[in-house]
Order: structure tokens, then sequence, then C-alpha cells
């Protein structure tokens, strides 16, 4: 009898001491003209909680993963002052492995087809990096080491099945 008047009080105390404010928010009469007025108003409302970005475009590192299969797996270790990178992998088992360290790094790798890999290491170049890579087939295999001016602006197109290329620059 006394743990439920127990659970009784605690359930009551409990009740009493929690509640729930709601706040409506009316914004139909509010004019978004500016970036700053869009970052002032959202900070009024506590919904933004950083500075708000000068008009000054800055560089950045932007990388886009798009998988549709199974078992895709991507590592990218990307070390730069900006970057623009985009990775598609339609199919089973693909895999890619993507270190690199360089000023600016853009590309584009496609991978179609199943059991396919794509190895980019790069560990440090004052070269613009960029890579484009596309297989279509299965069980194919890029490995790119390293880098220089010849290698650097390669576009690979690889198609068939199990196939391997191998660059190996300095």
């Amino acid at each position: 009898m006394k743990n439920l008047l127990y659970i009784v009080i605690v359930v009551l105390i409990t009740c009493f001491t929690s509640y729930s404010q709601v706040e409506e928010l009316n914004l139909s009469n509010i004019n978004l003209n500016t970036e700053q007025e869009n970052f002032n108003i959202l900070n009024n409302f506590g919904l933004y909680q950083i500075s708000p970005i000068n008009s000054v475009t800055t560089e950045t590192n932007n990388i886009l993963i798009q998988q549709i299969g199974n078992y895709n797996r991507i590592s990218s270790q990307t070390q730069s002052q900006s970057s623009d990178i985009e990775l598609f992998q339609f199919g089973d088992n693909n895999e890619i492995d993507l270190s690199i360290n360089a000023p600016k790094i853009s590309g584009k790798v496609l991978q179609n087809g199943n059991s396919n890999t794509i190895l980019n290491s790069i560990y440090y170049t004052n070269l613009n990096v960029n890579l484009n890579a596309q297989q279509k087939g299965n069980n194919l295999t890029i490995n790119k080491i390293g880098i220089n001016s010849l290698s650097n602006n390669l576009q690979i197109n690889q198609q068939g099945n199990f196939k391997t290329i191998t660059i190996i620059s300095n």
C-alpha cells in the first residue's frame, strides 16, 4: 500500500512540475530581403547560432557521395584549401579509397558495375589535383599512386571485366 502511495505522489509531482511552453511564430509580416536580415530574424528566435556569412566568397571543401547498391565503401581522407569531389557508386561491392594532400582537389569518380576498386594516393603535392575516373563493368581496378604534371589531368575510362590499371608517378 505504501508503495502505491509513493508511486501516486511521484506521478502527481511529476505532472504538476513538468510543463511545456509553446510560442507561436508569426512570420507573415517579415521581409527577408538580405542575408543579414535573415540572420537577424533567425537569431532572434534562437534558431541560428553562428555569425552571418560575409558576401565575400571563400574557398570550401565539398564532397558529394551517391551510392546505390549493397556493400559499397568510400574512404576519403583529403586535406586541401578547397575541394570539389563527386563520388558515384552504382552496383555492389564497389570501393573508392582517396588519400590526397594538395592545395586544391577537384574531380568526379563513377563506378558502374560490381566489385570495382579505385585507389588514389597522393601524400603531398603543390599541384592542384584533378581526378577523373570512370569504371563500367565488373572487377575493375584503378591504382593511382603519386602525381606529376603528366598524370594529373588524366581522364581514365575503364570498361570491361577483370581489368587493372596501375599508374605510379613521381
